[in-house]
């Protein structure tokens, strides 16, 4: 029987061991997952000086820091150039009182109907197709909708016409109103006229 007695107490000591090293494991982890965190949050505040550095001492930095305050600059700038390269692409502006994206050409916002900024809207016009679905401007050449996502129809080849212009009359009724100050014809989801700037 000493055989088995000694077999069995082999085998618990050998369970609490395993017990015991899960126990440690568990616990190195949950620790090592405090120390990330706080990593997470000095890296954090070591941002938000930077940031703050930045913004104070822009101008008048040290030598040492100046070649990195102007790489930030350089690239908010570069950021700056591709949000218009996006805006461009989608064929809209904000609005600079709400910020709400407007059609390029459209002369008041259809959010909060503050003026646009005075534009060539015929350029803007010519560049750009109405959306059949949503009656947003989009970029030509696009072939979906930068708002909405319907398929933009194509040029129809050997025509004057594209089939989009083909199709306008029968979707306006269902995609744009009529403002009942001025008349013109704006999107169905507008809150005000995007040519008198009238609420809806």
């Amino acid at each position: 029987m000493g055989f088995f007695d000694d077999f069995g107490k082999k085998v618990t000591d050998a369970g609490q061991k395993a017990v015991q090293k899960t126990q440690e494991l568990s616990e190195v982890a949950r620790v090592n997952s405090l120390i990330s965190q706080n990593e997470n949050k000095i890296n954090n505040v070591y941002y938000q000086i930077g940031k703050l550095f930045v913004s104070i001492y822009k101008d008048d930095c040290n030598p040492e820091f100046a070649g990195m305050v102007a790489t930030v600059d350089e690239l908010e700038r570069q950021n700056i150039t591709y949000r218009k390269q996006i805006q461009d692409i989608k064929g809209i502006q904000h609005c600079e009182k709400c910020g709400a994206e407007v059609p390029k050409g459209v002369a008041f916002c259809s959010s909060c109907g503050a003026a646009m900024p005075n534009v060539d809207k015929q350029a803007a016009y010519d560049d750009c197709v109405r959306c059949s679905s949503c009656g947003a401007m989009v970029k030509k050449g696009m072939r979906f909708c930068t708002a909405c996502g319907q398929a933009i129809a194509q040029p129809v080849a050997n025509s004057g016409e594209t089939s989009s212009e083909l199709t306008k009359e029968a979707l306006v009724e269902t995609t744009e109103i009529e403002c009942t100050k001025c008349g013109a014809k704006v999107a169905g989801d507008s809150v005000f006229c995007t040519e008198c700037g009238a609420k809806l």
